[in-house]
């Protein structure tokens, strides 16, 4: 993204600034991989398969209150997380070539703010802040079409997951991705 500004050296004379890339990032289903059926059988005693899995909202698919599956993600929360293959490694060149990797997640219902930054510095997760979705970015990276939709993002990435496959992305503000490989790809364009 560039800007124009006028400085005090030149007040007549506009540069172009280039400001860094803005990355909205997810966790659960992005960075980490997470198995769902394993943790339903073990706190509900479901086999779920991925064809049961027909929506994000894991209390309608399993007709449940939220607050039992607050109760089960918050084992996996503070677990030892999953990371998925090429997520670590690609977050950390993005650092490095001064992006801006913003994470933004449900943990926060969970961790808190400084509970979430203690959780990704312990994992070396690389990040450089930590928001609710609420800013401007370039990117955003989530298995969630909901919160997709919701934010002010110039490209949305749809991590494929079980759970979103059958979306129907009627506006067309999708572009899908299955792995890290290919988020590079975008990003890189």
């Amino acid at each position: 993204m560039a800007i124009a500004l006028m400085t005090k050296e030149a007040p007549y004379k506009l540069e172009r600034l280039v400001l860094p890339k803005r990355l909205l990032v997810d966790i659960d289903g992005v960075i980490c991989d997470y198995d769902f059926k394993f943790l339903v059988k073990k706190h509900f005693g479901v086999d779920l398969s991925p064809l049961m899995l027909y929506a994000y909202d894991l209390a309608d698919v399993l007709g449940v209150a939220p607050a039992l599956i607050n109760t089960m993600f918050k084992e996996q929360v503070y677990g030892e997380p999953k990371f998925n293959k090429g997520a670590i490694k690609t977050m950390q060149s993005w650092v490095d070539e001064g992006y801006s990797v913003i994470i933004y997640s449900n943990r926060i219902k969970y961790m808190g703010y400084e509970g979430l930054e203690e959780w990704l510095i312990k994992y070396k997760v690389p990040f450089t802040e930590i928001d609710g979705g609420q800013g401007a970015y370039n990117y955003h990276i989530d298995d969630s079409p909901a919160k997709l939709a919701s934010t002010d993002s110039s490209k949305k990435l749809l991590y494929t997951q079980a759970w979103n496959t059958r979306c129907l992305d009627i506006h067309k503000s999708f572009i899908r991705v299955n792995n890290w490989d290919e988020i590079r790809k975008v990003i890189g364009e």
